[in-house]
C-alpha cells in the first residue's frame, strides 16, 4: 500500500509527463526546426530536443512557469551551447594532441588562457548589469544567431522592443569594455 507522499509524488510525476507531453505535442515539430536550424547536421536535432525535454521533466516547480513555449525554447537553447561547447572542447583537444609533438607548450598558453578568463569574467560582469530582457536578447542574439522575429517570439515581445533592448545592450558592451580592441 502507498504512503500519502508516494502517492503524491506518483501524481506530480504523471502530471509533469503530461505537461511535457503537451508541449512536445504543441511546439515539438518547431522546436525540432529551431534547433536543426542551429546545427551543423540535423540528425543530432532530435537528440537535442529529447534532452530539453528530459530537463523540463527534471524541473520540480512546473507551476511556476509562466509561458512554457519561451522556457521550452531556452532550455533548447542552453542545450544547444552546451552541445557545442563539448564539441569545440573536443575538437581542440584533438588539436591540441596532435600538435603537441610540434609545437612546445608553455607559459604563453597559460598566458592565453589567463587573458581568455580575464576578458570572460569581464564580459560577464558587463552582461550582468544589463536588465535580464536585455541580456537574454543580447545572448539569444549573438550566441544563438537567433534573428529579432524567433527571438521575440522566445520572449513574448515585439521585433521592435528586440531591436531596442539589443541597441542598449550592444551599447553598454561597447562604453563598459572600450578598451578591448
Amino acid at each position: 500500500m502507498l504512503t500519502v507522499l508516494e502517492q503524491t509524488d506518483k501524481d506530480n510525476e504523471q502530471a509533469s509527463a503530461q505537461f511535457v507531453a503537451r508541449l512536445a505535442h504543441a511546439h515539438g515539430q518547431d522546436l525540432l526546426r529551431f534547433i536543426a536550424k542551429r546545427l551543423r547536421t540535423s540528425a543530432d536535432a532530435s537528440d537535442i530536443a529529447q534532452e530539453t525535454y528530459v530537463r523540463l521533466l527534471r524541473l520540480e516547480r512546473k507551476d511556476l512557469i509562466r509561458d512554457p513555449r519561451p522556457y521550452l525554447y531556452r532550455i533548447a537553447a542552453n542545450v544547444l551551447f552546451e552541445s557545442e561547447l563539448r564539441r569545440r572542447a573536443t575538437a581542440f583537444g584533438q588539436l591540441k594532441l596532435s600538435a603537441g609533438s610540434e609545437f612546445e607548450t608553455g607559459a604563453t598558453d597559460a598566458q592565453g588562457e589567463a587573458e581568455v578568463l580575464e576578458l570572460r569574467a569581464r564580459l560577464e560582469s558587463t552582461l550582468q548589469g544589463l536588465s535580464a530582457k536585455c541580456r537574454a536578447v543580447i545572448l539569444m542574439h549573438r550566441r544563438e544567431r537567433m534573428t529579432y522575429d524567433e527571438i521575440a517570439a522566445a520572449l513574448g515581445m515585439s521585433s521592435s522592443m528586440v531591436k531596442k533592448y539589443l541597441a542598449q545592450g550592444l551599447q553598454h558592451c561597447r562604453e563598459h569594455l572600450q578598451d578591448i580592441r
